[in-house]
């Protein structure tokens, strides 16, 4: 079995009785931690611009086998891109060749040290007039009021 998730990507909660263990690149990747670390699989939400999760399983990500989902309820005309959207990583691609474009920054080793802009939770955000912004899980929460769902791995604290 392989495992690719890395414990410094890996956000963990303390609570009295359990730890909630988040930010799991795929959901492969939370199902083994939990069977490594003898935890269950839970839902969690961080809304209302919370800095901790609550369970929360309204974005149904063990049934849909997502690692998280985002909601922009005050940017209703957004539409929200996952890195595992067909076509995401050329979207990404040629987003961050426009950027580099934009900043005067041709030169072919900064191109290829960047190539990878949709690693783990990157996400595109666009709206009728194209891309909005690239971004992650942490900006959505805090800088877009945006409610970010994950699934996590709760285990028992000795």
């Amino acid at each position: 079995m392989t495992t690719h998730h890395t414990e410094d990507r890996l956000q963990h909660y303390e609570f009295d009785q359990y730890t909630v263990t988040t930010n799991f690149a795929t959901y492969e990747d939370a199902v083994n931690y939990a069977n490594e670390h003898q935890g269950e699989l839970v839902e969690v939400g961080f809304t209302d611009g919370s800095d901790n999760p609550t369970p929360n399983d309204s974005a149904k990500l063990v049934e849909s086998k997502k690692p998280f989902k985002v909601e922009l309820p005050d940017h209703p005309n957004y539409r929200v891109l996952y890195s595992d959207a067909e076509g995401f990583q050329e979207m990404a691609d040629q987003i961050l060749f426009e950027m580099k474009k934009a900043e005067n920054d041709m030169l072919p080793e900064d191109i290829l040290s960047d190539q990878n802009i949709a690693p783990g939770d990157r996400i595109i955000i666009t709206d009728e007039s194209g891309v909005n912004t690239v971004t992650t899980r942490e900006r959505i929460k805090f800088l877009m009021r945006g409610n970010v769902y994950e699934l996590a791995v709760k285990t028992n604290n000795i």
